[in-house]
């Protein structure tokens, strides 16, 4: 009795230890979440006379030019984590996020902030490979897909947040053009957390036996886990340590990645990406003002419209949070893809054969809620999480970079082009557009992504090997 009793303080502990790694390290999304959506908002104020002047075209270049930084800093993060570590590098993102937070913010002309907003968004790109990674490797596998899933709900939450802050200040201090410097400031508030709270965390048990550290590792496995459960899981990382080192001594590069296995992989990593991307949800969570005006609301009324995106984001993040370790990856993945589509076509027969009706705003809007919620519960957090679980573990670095930078190039091609599709062929026929995605991309998931609910990243390897990996021995247990 004694010895459950003691075992149940155990897990306890452990869970409200890993509950404190996930909101630390999760400091690095929220950071993501604020700085990619913190220009919807402040625009308008940076554009006025007096302050940066914007015009159109460097409007579009101040909101896109971080997801630019953003697709090259998810590149070099992978290796960069794979050589310093996931924590030093989390810690160094923290001080990027604060200084450069704060640079943005007292930018004095365009060009200032063009490039602090590009090397921020080298970090953004940095953290959204780092993160979801960190928190899969020091995750149990039975709450991996909770723990990497926080990630998504605190980029939404960022996203809320920053929507919630710029329609505080610009409604009290719209009157003073320079408030759009203190919504784009506080972004350097999240940087400061994750940098001091880095300090306290641990670092990947996988990392370091990665780097034959294992009496490290498994200190880091016993603060996390049960005895037993470090003690058996420690071997199995060391076993498949030691045959990725027998198989091939040299470092990791890009040489590695002309193996027909690998490069499986990262065109399966990838595609999620881009289908994730082409879904259309960052053309609502960027611009979703312009939508809502679109759709036939008055510019104060989107304003304030536009703050329950943010609201109904965290709701479905919440859900997908709770949901990806019970219903599963691949179902999850493939019932968002569909429910998306069916969401966006009735948007664009609404707005084709309803015209501007009274009702019409108010459907769209509705709908676009309903689409943002099972987007953020299902596409989103299963995107980043299985592109932090297929990649093995010697190349999870820079396989999971190489996967995340198509992610965010795709997303700079949808923040950069979205205005000009939007006035050229109408909000429908760019709602078509998006379906058509959602379901070319639901056909790509049905054929190549298993189902890795519960399953050990070893064993997740093995499923790829064994099925594009002609000298491979071994048998998938997928």
């Amino acid at each position: 009795m004694q010895d459950t009793e003691k075992t149940i303080q155990s897990q306890g502990n452990h869970n409200g230890y890993l509950t404190l790694v996930s909101w630390i390290t999760g400091m690095g999304a929220l950071a993501f979440g604020y700085n990619t959506a913190v220009v919807n908002g402040a625009l308008d104020f940076m554009a006025k006379p007096g302050q940066l002047d914007l015009s159109t075209w460097a409007q579009g270049v101040v909101s896109s030019g971080l997801t630019l930084g953003a697709a090259f800093g998810a590149v070099f993060g992978g290796p960069l984590s794979d050589k310093i570590g996931r924590k030093k590098l989390l810690i160094w993102l923290g001080v990027i996020f604060t200084i450069l937070g704060l640079g943005c913010g007292l930018a004095p002309n365009t060009t200032v902030i063009i490039g602090c907003r590009f090397i921020l968004g080298l970090a953004v790109g940095a953290a959204s490979g780092t993160v979801p990674v960190y928190l899969a490797e020091i995750a149990p596998a039975s709450k991996r897909g909770q723990m990497v899933s926080m990630n998504q709900f605190l980029i939404v939450f960022g996203q809320f947040l920053v929507f919630g802050v710029n329609a505080v200040l610009g409604n009290l201090f719209g009157d003073h053009a320079a408030i759009w410097r203190v919504m784009i400031s506080l972004a350097s508030v999240p940087g400061i957390v994750l940098w001091i709270g880095m300090y306290a965390m641990p670092e990947s048990p996988r990392w370091l036996s990665a780097q034959n550290r294992f009496a490290d590792a498994l200190k880091v496995l016993y603060r996390i886990r049960s005895k037993a459960q470090a003690e058996a899981e420690i071997k199995e990382v060391e076993a498949n340590t030691k045959r990725e080192k027998a198989a091939q001594a040299n470092a990791v590069s890009l040489k590695d990645f002309k193996q027909k296995w690998i490069i499986q992989v990262c065109i399966t990593g990838a595609m999620l990406g881009v289908i994730q991307q082409f879904a259309g949800i960052n053309a609502i969570m960027y611009y979703g003002s312009q939508v809502l005006k679109d759709a036939g609301f008055a510019a104060n009324a989107a304003l304030i419209a536009n703050v329950a995106n943010g609201i109904f984001s965290c709701i479905g993040a919440v859900i997908g949070m709770y949901t990806i370790d019970k219903l599963g990856r691949k179902r999850l993945e493939l019932t968002g893809l569909i429910f998306c589509a069916v969401a966006l076509i009735t948007v664009g027969l609404i707005k084709t054969y309803a015209g501007m009706s009274s009702w019409t705003a108010y459907a769209i809007m509705i709908i676009i809620l309903v689409y943002i919620v099972i987007f953020q519960g299902t596409i989103g957090p299963v995107t980043w999480l299985l592109d932090s679980e297929i990649f093995p573990n010697r190349y999870r670095g820079l396989g999971t970079g190489i996967a995340i930078f198509v992610l965010w190039f795709a997303n700079f091609i949808v923040g950069l082009l979205f205005p000009v599709l939007l006035d050229v062929l109408g909000l429908a026929t760019v709602f078509y557009v998006f379906a058509v995605c959602c379901v070319l991309g639901a056909c790509f998931v049905y054929i190549r992504v298993p189902e890795t609910k519960g399953v050990n990243l070893e064993d997740i390897e093995s499923y790829f090997r064994a099925r594009y990996d002609k000298n491979y021995q071994g048998e998938s247990k997928i």
